[in-house]
């Protein structure tokens, strides 16, 4: 497999506010508009990089995503769309999981792709804290997991992206002994450009983040495998680092 960072490399006016008001509702390969509870623990993150990840909502000031969303230096905030003119919502401080390591792409030896976002303000009152999953060790082979992301429906369809879509894809098997991958039996689906950082739900709990994506036979593109880290493994560097920045988890998300 040729895995790739995710990252939509359209570019955004004003932190994509632009964009944002005239993408059609469209996103995740294979997928279909997500549910409400979905979309209330679900965001999208944008930078002045000009690219764009989803990220899961923590506490109503801190959100999960991928590390390589928010490693590279630029300013992040969390776009509101839904809710008549787009709103940005700064982002005060990003940590990422120290031991993740940027060229893992290159390598193909998967670390943590995870990191924390702290804003600078609250979210709106229609978002809820997403429940970190309790479950330990790795998935069994056939779990389904339902991922959620803000990308686009096919390589390259940059204006499919900006709309929360979803789409549930059994545990195919693991990789470095951190990771799951997903992929449908019955044809193209998964996540895709601007889906990193996106929830993985499991039993309705948070319990991965979408990381990468190949095209159908390992080739360079998007329907085929996805690639989740797993949140069980560090859940303990979630709930410090979260703690630390002052934002500590509630007991339900433990």
């Amino acid at each position: 497999m040729k895995p790739f960072c995710l990252l939509a490399t359209a570019k955004f006016l004003a932190l994509a506010l632009a964009l944002l008001s005239a993408v059609p509702a469209h996103a995740i390969v294979g997928g279909a508009p997500a549910a409400a509870d979905v979309a209330a623990q679900t965001v999208l993150i944008v930078s002045t990089r000009g690219a764009s990840c989803t990220g899961t909502v923590l506490a109503r000031d801190l959100v999960l995503t991928a590390a390589h969303c928010v490693g590279p230096a630029g300013d992040y905030a969390v776009a509101i769309v839904g809710d008549g003119q787009p709103k940005l919502v700064p982002a005060a401080r990003v940590m990422v999981h120290p031991r993740f390591d940027a060229d893992q792409f290159q390598t193909r030896r998967p670390t943590p792709d995870l990191a924390l976002v702290k804003l600078a303000e609250p979210l709106p009152a229609r978002f809820r804290v997403a429940r970190l999953s309790a479950a330990s060790g790795l998935p069994e082979k056939g779990a389904t997991f339902l991922l959620a992301g803000y990308g686009v429906t096919a390589d390259g369809a940059m204006k499919s992206a900006g709309t929360l879509r979803s789409v549930a894809l059994p545990s195919i098997g693991t990789t470095g002994g951190i990771m799951v991958r997903l992929s449908a039996p019955e044809g193209a689906a998964g996540a895709c450009t601007g889906d990193s950082g996106g929830p993985a739900f499991l039993d309705g709990a948070v319990a991965g983040v979408v990381g990468w994506a190949t095209a159908p036979g390992g080739t360079r593109g998007c329907g085929g495998v996805t690639g989740v880290t797993l949140v069980s493994l560090h859940r303990d560097w979630i709930t410090s680092t979260a703690k630390a920045l002052g934002s500590p988890l509630p007991a339900a998300g433990l």
